[in-house]
């Protein structure tokens, strides 16, 4: 694998008591297209917050 553009590993983020991201890992490589889809309060704009 190339030297990502984004990498986290075992990003983590709780509010209190309530853990709203558990452990994700993320590595994206330079030059590509990626999307980050789930439901509702699945912890993606809180991921994107932390990584920018």
């Amino acid at each position: 694998m190339s030297n990502p553009t984004i990498s986290a590993n075992g990003l983590r983020k709780s509010y209190g008591d309530k853990v709203v991201l558990d452990g994700i890992d993320l590595h994206i490589p330079a030059g590509t297209v990626f999307a980050l889809l789930g439901p509702n309060g699945a912890g993606k704009t809180t991921a994107v917050k932390i990584l920018s």
